[in-house]
C-alpha cells in the first residue's frame, strides 16, 4: 500500500511496471515471513499428541484428529459400553397375568407363561456361556442366558430339544430379532425385541396358559409396567411368540399378530469415571448428548444420572425427530440432551444440525451402520469391540470404550 501510494504521489514511474514490482516485492515478503521448517514443526506436535493420546487408549487414525479433537464444542455419545460398563444383568420380570420377578429356581415348577418367556429369550438368541464361564455375544443376550443359567434352566438343553430352524437377524430399523423352533410338537415363531415395536405388532397375550386378546385396557397395564422399569432407568426387551403354518423360510411380515409373553429388564450400571468425565467436559464449554436406541424414559433416567441432562433438557426418540423439519430441529436442538430409538439416519441429522450452528461435533459408533454419521462427524470416534467398518470411518478408536477418554 506504501508503494503503490508513492508510485501515485510522485507520478514520474512507469506505473504499470511500479505496480508490478510493488505486487513482486509484497509476495516475497510474505512468503519469507512463513518458516521453511513449519510443515515439519507441525507434523511433530501433531504426532506428540497422537503419542500422548494412545497412552490413554485412544488410538488417532488420522493426524489432523489431535487438533480438531481440541476444539470439539459437541459430543454426541453412545450409551451401552461407553456410558455404561456394557455388563448387562437381568434384574425384573414382567408376565403378561402381572406377575413380577418371581421365578422359582425349579424349573420344573415354572408355569407355561414363565417357561415360554424363558424359551423366547434362550431361543431367540445367538450369545453364549460356556462350561468354563466364558461369554460370546452381545452383552444383553449374554445376559439373558445368564439369567436362565442363575436360575438352573441350561440354555444347552434348551437349545438341543429345540434347536432353530431359521431365523430373521435383529437390524436397528426393525428393532427385532426372531427365530423358528419346534417346540412340543408345535412350530412357533419366537421374537425378542423393543417393547414400543412388540407391543404394535401384538394382537394377543399369553396369560396363565390361555391366549387371550390384547384389549386396550391390557395393553396399557403392559404399557404402564413397561413405564415403571424405564424409570429405574431398567433396559427392557418384550417377548412374543405365534405359531407358524408354514415351515419356509422367514419373511418380515411373519412378525405380525404376534402373541405378547412378557418383559426382560435388566440394568447397565454407568462406568465410575464417566460422572466426572461429564462434569469436565461440562466445564470446558462441550455439550455432550446420549444417543442410544433404549427406551425414552430409560434414556433420560440415565442421563439425568450421569449429569448429561439438565432438569429442563428435552429428549426426543426417533420417530419425534423424523417429524420435525430442520427449522424446527434447529430452534430446540440446544436443549435436546437425548435422543432414543435412533436410527442411523437420525445420526446423521443430528451432526448435520450442530454442524448448521456452527459447532465442531464428535460422534461416536461401533457398528456398521454407525459409519455414515462417523463419516459426517467433523471427528467420527469407533469403540475399540466394534466393527472394522466403523473403524476404517472413524479418525480415533477408543481401545476400551470408555467415555472418560474424552477428557
Amino acid at each position: 500500500a506504501i508503494q503503490v501510494a508513492r508510485i501515485f504521489i510522485d507520478g514520474s514511474q512507469d506505473a504499470g511496471m511500479a505496480l508490478l514490482n510493488a505486487f513482486m516485492f509484497a509476495v516475497a515478503v510474505a512468503v519469507a515471513a512463513i518458516p521453511e521448517a513449519l510443515q515439519s514443526i507441525v507434523t511433530i506436535v501433531l504426532s506428540i499428541g497422537t503419542k500422548t493420546m494412545a497412552k490413554k487408549n485412544a488410538v488417532i487414525r488420522k493426524l489432523p484428529a489431535v487438533e480438531t479433537l481440541g476444539s470439539t464444542s459437541i459430543i454426541a455419545t453412545d450409551k451401552t459400553g461407553t456410558l455404561t460398563q456394557n455388563k448387562m444383568t437381568v434384574v425384573d420380570t414382567y408376565l403378561a397375568n402381572g406377575q413380577t420377578a418371581s421365578f422359582s429356581s425349579q424349573p420344573e415348577n415354572w408355569s407355561m407363561d414363565e417357561m415360554r418367556l424363558m424359551e423366547i429369550a434362550v431361543l431367540a438368541n445367538d450369545a453364549t456361556i460356556s462350561a468354563d464361564g466364558n461369554e460370546l455375544g452381545d452383552p444383553t443376550e449374554v445376559a439373558m442366558v445368564a439369567f436362565s443359567q442363575k436360575l438352573k434352566q441350561s440354555a444347552a438343553d434348551l437349545r438341543d430339544k429345540a434347536p432353530r430352524e431359521a431365523e430373521l437377524p435383529f437390524d436397528s430399523e426393525r428393532k427385532l430379532m426372531s427365530t423358528r423352533h419346534t417346540i412340543n410338537g408345535e412350530r412357533v415363531l419366537l421374537t425378542k425385541g423393543g417393547p414400543d415395536v412388540i407391543f404394535n405388532r401384538s394382537q394377543s397375550v399369553l396369560v396363565n396358559g390361555e391366549v387371550l386378546p390384547l384389549t386396550p385396557e391390557r395393553l396399557a397395564t403392559i404399557q404402564e409396567q413397561n413405564e415403571a422399569f424405564a424409570k429405574r432407568a431398567l433396559r427392557v426387551l418384550a417377548m412374543a411368540y405365534k405359531p407358524l403354518s408354514h415351515d419356509g423360510d422367514l419373511s418380515f411380515d411373519d412378525e405380525n399378530e404376534l402373541i405378547f409373553v412378557g418383559l426382560l429388564a435388566m440394568i447397565d450400571p454407568p462406568r465410575e469415571e464417566v460422572f466426572a468425565a461429564v462434569e469436565a467436559a461440562k466445564g470446558a464449554g462441550i455439550k455432550t448428548v446420549m444417543i442410544t436406541g433404549d427406551h425414552k424414559t430409560t434414556a433420560q433416567a440415565i442421563a439425568k444420572d450421569i449429569g448429561i441432562a439438565e432438569a429442563d433438557d428435552l429428549a426426543l426418540t426417533g420417530n419425534e425427530l423424523d417429524n420435525l423439519s430442520d427449522h424446527e430441529l434447529d430452534s430446540i436442538l440446544e436443549k435436546v440432551s437425548v435422543y432414543a430409538r435412533v436410527s442411523p439416519e437420525n445420526k446423521i441429522r443430528i451432526v448435520r444440525a450442530w454442524q448448521r450452528k456452527g459447532h465442531v461435533s464428535a460422534m461416536t459408533g461401533d457398528g456398521v451402520n454407525d459409519a455414515p454419521a462417523l463419516k459426517q462427524a467433523d471427528i467420527g470416534i469407533a469403540m475399540g469391540s466394534g466393527t472394522d467398518v466403523a473403524k476404517d470411518a472413524a479418525a480415533m478408536v477408543l481401545t476400551d470404550d470408555n467415555f472418560g477418554r474424552y477428557t
